[in-house]
């Protein structure tokens, strides 16, 4: 091995293969050398994965202080492999002596002590075993020194002289990688926790600090799962295996059993299981089957409770509440107001005194709140108004880690517990949310999200048996509820691609994108094309309630529709343009109202059952809405009365996806063999033609449109989505 020592005297060791990827690298410096060059060489006659390689590569990385975002040592060549990018300076006979190294790195017989010369070879300078490169740090563990024999030949003194001549190279690496960028020893430093395929996140770390639960969707991307895994090692254990969702894993504080809330389209439960695998205990059903993907999940520092969020009704707010295990009753300690969408993401403190929570009026509008674990009136922390994906507490219990979408995106941020502004972490700025910090260990991890959404195109007027399909608008950020203007021409969305969710116009082959709103924060999205073509009305969060706006196409200042202090969201229009149907909880509960477009007049309540998204039909004569959290489409007359049934699809979680045209209603049927786009028409008993199996995956909540000829169709589907979880240390 070989180990090196930073100014406070600290020494980090590489490992064998770890040194001979640092000395193939430093072998050519400023030049590519590629992933299968590196296994090849350094791993010879042996199948290891890339995993292997990234590993050795963040060991050198955080020996040398290195942020693979900024590099300044080693530059990661993406798809390719990597290159040594520090200055370095050689003497004419050095390169020798690292041709000299690099053939040995390249012998296929090397062994752990191939670089470490026998201690019969060293030459007679002292009886330790270091040997150490005056100024620069670097100490090279060599082996026992003792006097030389007769054998020791001219070959076996050139390759200790090579060895120490690629110490030495390194230690000037070292020397002025740190004057060009000086860094603290204790710098962040960031790795990959999970690499799979599919998506990985909400860590949870083991009181100990070593291992972190989390859910994986598995190699084939289906439900999830909770899975567990060391620190340090490569191999994740899975522990559920259940066809519902498992999510929000959270260990007990003694480190024995996991807790975990299992989700299905008909119950949402508490479940217990030992941490290292086994029988399954079932603890509590929640009242209703909602259960936010960041509800969050917690122990009570004694270990003697559960802490989660919980619906008494589809419609009321979230409140926390606490399970005792020993009766397995539960009583709230959160009183939301009753029209908030309520309190989730429930964090305990490290010395269990103080619970701190997410508030909101509105699932996509949230603040920090922080209470007495013993009871009392909460606190607030920040006042954004904000999507917060994600919580928990310093390590020292000084501050508050979160995830939210106050700048270009979803990144971290740190709010001091006893309030003041929050800061913006330098890691976690990109698409990240989900944090945890470990009790010991000074360790950081969090969920880093990645993927490509696009809004397709459909041919539906070819003749063909299978319908064309082509991706129109594309984007690493999140592009959805595609909506057709009523010429055709064009298409109106929503996009997160400048940093925050805003709606954008298109020409109809998606040339041409422009940007319509500019509310730079708050989520705005759900646009509407009115009838005439000349107006989109949308909905947008600006105040911290969600209320409905309108603006011209052209563009200029969007006007308010509906205001006051409840949510009111996705938008539509009457059959006429004269008035808007949207979906508000001013009553109490989400239901369908009606307001003339020009925002005069009281607004009017249409449905008494729930309601969410909404259309009128062509003829003005009905009105067509989904529910939150429940499956299928009613219908009521326009004027209101008795709702109908009409469809079990839409599914739950796509309540968007789905249109009305002239002749009948295009909607998405998700079944084992894949996601169909499906069509009734209003006059034909509900016998469903399958359109076109979607080739990709859905977008949740709003997706489909229809050109007003009926020949082809736009929606919303994901290429790739995936996440991975981050690790980061000497996080304080």
């Amino acid at each position: 091995m070989n180990a090196l020592e930073d100014e406070k005297g600290a020494s980090f060791h590489l490992e064998p293969k770890v040194m001979q990827v640092l000395i193939l690298l430093a072998s050519t410096p400023g030049e590519v050398v590629t992933k299968e060059r590196l296994l090849r060489t350094v791993w010879p006659g042996i199948f290891v994965s890339d995993d292997v390689l990234t590993r050795s590569i963040s060991e050198i990385r955080r020996v040398f202080s290195d942020d693979s975002k900024a590099p300044q040592f080693i530059q990661t060549i993406p798809k390719v492999g990597y290159r040594l990018i520090a200055p370095t300076q050689r003497e004419p006979e050095d390169e020798k002596n690292m041709t000299a190294i690099a053939s040995v790195v390249a012998t296929p017989t090397l062994n752990r002590e191939a670089l470490v010369p026998e201690p019969e070879l060293l030459p007679a300078t002292a009886s330790a075993g270091i040997s150490s490169i005056p100024g620069s740090g670097v100490n090279a563990v060599l082996a026992p020194i003792r006097p030389p024999t007769r054998s020791f030949g001219l070959r076996q003194l050139a390759l200790w002289l090579a060895i120490l001549a690629v110490v030495a190279a390194i230690a000037i690496i070292v020397i002025r990688s740190r004057k060009s960028n000086p860094e603290p020893s204790d710098a962040l430093i960031t790795l990959p926790f999970t690499s799979e395929p599919g998506s990985q996140g909400q860590p949870a770390f083991s009181s100990d600090g070593k291992e972190i639960a989390f859910v994986w969707n598995g190699p084939s991307s289906d439900n999830m799962d909770i899975y567990v895994k060391m620190i340090g090692t490569s191999t994740s254990v899975r522990l559920t295996s259940n066809p519902d969702d498992d999510l929000a894993p959270a260990w007990s504080p003694d480190d024995r059993y996991i807790a975990f809330i299992r989700r299905s389209p008909t119950e949402c439960s508490i479940f217990l299981m030992p941490a290292i695998g086994g029988a399954e205990r079932k603890l509590y059903t929640l009242p209703s089957t909602y259960f936010g993907e960041y509800g969050g999940l917690a122990w009570s520092k004694d270990g003697k409770n559960l802490i989660f969020p919980q619906r008494q009704s589809a419609g009321g707010p979230s409140t926390l509440v606490s399970l005792s295990l020993a009766t397995l009753q539960v009583h709230p300690i959160t009183f939301p107001q009753r029209m908030w969408d309520g309190d989730l993401t429930p964090a305990v403190s490290p010395d269990g005194t103080r619970i701190a929570f997410v508030r909101g009026f509105e699932n996509s509008s949230r603040d920090i709140y922080v209470m007495d674990a013993a009871g009392g009136t909460p606190r607030r922390l920040t006042k954004d108004g904000r999507l917060v994906l994600g919580l928990t507490w310093s390590q020292d219990g000084s501050s508050l880690i979160y995830a939210a979408n106050r700048s270009n995106g979803f990144s971290l941020w740190r709010v001091p517990a006893s309030g003041g502004n929050p800061e913006r972490l330098t890691v976690g700025t990109e698409n990240s949310y989900s944090p945890a910090v470990s009790r010991q260990g000074e360790k950081l991890a969090y969920t880093h999200g990645t993927g490509t959404w696009t809004i397709a195109r459909t041919e539906l007027g070819t003749g063909s048996s299978k319908p064309l399909s082509r991706q129109l608008i594309t984007s690493n950020e999140q592009d959805s509820a595609p909506c057709i203007s009523p010429d055709g021409t064009r298409i109106a969305f929503q996009s997160w691609r400048t940093g925050a969710q805003e709606i954008w116009v298109s020409a109809a082959d998606g040339s041409n994108p422009v940007q319509l709103t500019n509310f730079d924060g708050p989520l705005t999205g759900s646009p509407r094309w009115s009838p005439d073509g000349q107006r989109i009305a949308f909905d947008s969060r600006l105040g911290g309630y969600s209320h409905i706006y309108i603006v011209d196409v052209n563009g200029g200042v969007p006007r308010a529709v509906t205001r006051g202090d409840f949510n009111d969201v996705v938008p539509s229009w009457s059959a006429d343009g004269k008035s808007l149907l949207f979906s508000s909880n001013r009553s109490g509960t989400d239901q369908i109202w009606r307001i003339p477009d020009s925002g005069a007049g009281p607004a009017r309540q249409i449905t008494t059952e729930s309601g969410m998204f909404s259309s009128e039909s062509p003829d003005g004569l009905w009105i067509y809405y989904t529910k939150q959290n429940v499956p299928g489409l009613w219908r009521i007359p326009a004027p209101g009365g008795q709702e109908q049934k009409v469809l079990d699809d839409p599914p739950n979680g796509y309540q968007g996806y789905w249109t009305l045209t002239r002749a009948g209603i295009f909607y998405l049927h998700r079944a084992q063999t894949g996601s169909f786009i499906e069509f009734v028409g209003f006059s034909d008993s509900r016998k469903p033609t399958q359109v076109v199996r979607l080739a990709l995956q859905p977008t949740p909540l709003a997706g489909v449109s229809v050109s007003p000829d009926g020949r082809w169709l736009v929606s919303a589907q994901m290429p790739e989505a995936g996440s991975n979880i981050s690790l980061v240390e000497n996080f304080r």
